[in-house]
């Protein structure tokens, strides 16, 4: 049986956990979706600031991962957001291996466009690195990275939560300026998205305060191309005059990578993001809304699903207390399809990879087929008593009524009679 948060969330099993929360694989009763819970504790007032600014930020964009919906049960919150379970860049660049050329470019418009619809919208993410950066689990399809994490966004009109004598962000990532105490700006968010593309084509990298020496962005970009250097270089120039200030300008200037090209890692092997999640037991809680109220978590269970010292959110030999179907072995893909295309359409198909017509469509054809061929077998063998009886001698009149009447069967089918006008009894 699954514990419940507020009557809506039931946790499944832990992805993550850390200082101020944990991380769950969960079911929402109300969207009717797997998502991903984060359960932290109210009093926490650091973590609380931070759960107040992500539960305000929330983009419908396919390139941005934010929280959709929350709620607060006892001294907990929980907040929750679509599950994204392929991976972040971070983990694929310490895994497989640093990225070609075209992989950067895509991933880094991709970031752009996110970037590019937060910034429109008043916001600033402040912490914009390869750790954020998520993927869809899409094998070798074209990836679809998300930007993640908006703890310490702030608005362009919210009243600064940055103390005096505090930078917030991660060191390598934070642009020059923001060490002497500068207002968030847009453009420390395309400093951090220049320093993604170093790590992206370099792999991991000693990072440090401050701006890049000439000479180690000089080795940074060996190799790279004119165009994508050059637009590295003024991302992440040290005077912020000489940055770029807008996202949608870095993209206009970025390299082109021609639709359905081969995006690989440095070493040519092709991109593949799996689930790195694994499948859901066969008992976890299902798709359907439950008939009865879920029972509610008790506050000394609460307090071990945040600390993360509970694996699972469910006893996987017993019976689902909901009905309709069970959770199928993998999480359902993230987003509509919409946001990626249009929907693919596929035929039924066989083992053997054949497709098959539909069982009615089938029977018809068969029915049409045999009729089709009587009616031909009838007029060929008229055809011929008609040559015979000329040859013979026969009553060729006769024989030319005898055509016309089989031609008029086989025009209103087998089995009908025709009439005067053409109306068919």
């Amino acid at each position: 049986m699954a514990d419940v948060i507020v009557g809506r969330f039931a946790l499944i099993d832990l992805i993550a956990k850390g200082g101020s929360g944990s991380v769950w694989r969960a079911w929402d009763s109300k969207t009717k979706e797997i998502c991903a819970a984060k359960v932290l504790r109210q009093r926490d007032s650091a973590d609380l600031m931070r759960f107040v600014r992500e539960k305000g930020v929330s983009f419908d964009h396919p390139h941005l991962l934010t929280p959709y919906g929350w709620g607060a049960e006892d001294e907990h919150v929980v907040i929750a957001m679509p599950l994204v379970s392929g991976g972040t860049l971070e983990s694929m660049v310490k895994t497989k291996g640093k990225l070609a050329e075209p992989a950067v470019v895509v991933l880094l418009d991709q970031l752009l466009d996110g970037l590019s619809h937060v910034h429109a919208e008043g916001w600033i993410h402040r912490d914009v690195k390869p750790a954020n950066i998520m993927f869809e689990p899409r094998g070798r399809a074209h990836p679809v990275s998300r930007l993640a994490d908006f703890g310490i966004a702030v608005h362009e009109t919210d009243v600064r939560f940055t103390h005096v004598g505090m930078v917030n962000g991660t060191p390598g990532y934070m642009a020059p300026e923001l060490f002497a105490m500068a207002e968030p700006a847009a453009s420390h968010d395309l400093y951090a998205a220049g320093v993604v593309a170093l790590v992206a084509l370099n792999g991991p990298i000693k990072l440090h305060d401050g701006a890049f020496r000439p000479d180690e962005l000089t080795q940074h970009l060996r190799g790279v191309t004119p165009k994508l250097s050059a637009v590295i270089r003024r991302l992440v120039a040290p005077q912020p005059e000489d940055r770029y200030q807008d996202a949608d300008a870095v993209r206009r200037d970025l390299p082109r990578v021609p639709q359905g090209y081969p995006l690989t890692h440095a070493d040519g092997t092709p991109i593949d993001i799996r689930d790195t999640l694994d499948p859901l037991p066969e008992n976890a809680p299902g798709a359907a809304r439950p008939e009865r109220p879920a029972p509610q978590v008790p506050p000394e269970s609460l307090e071990a699903i945040r600390a993360g010292q509970v694996e699972r959110g469910f006893t996987a030999g017993s019976p689902s207390p909901q009905t309709g179907p069970r959770w199928t072995s993998s999480p359902p893909q993230i987003g509509s399809p919409s946001q990626y295309g249009p929907p693919s359409f596929t035929s039924p198909q066989t083992a053997s990879g054949s497709f098959t017509a539909p069982r009615s469509s089938t029977r018809r054809s068969t029915v049409l087929a045999v009729a089709l061929g009587a009616a031909a077998a009838v007029v060929l063998g008229v055809v011929v008593a008609v040559i015979l009886l000329m040859v013979f001698g026969g009553d060729v009149t006769a024989a030319t009524s005898s055509i016309e009447a089989a031609l008029v069967q086989v025009e209103v089918g087998p089995g009908q009679d025709a009439v005067p006008g053409g109306v068919v009894v």
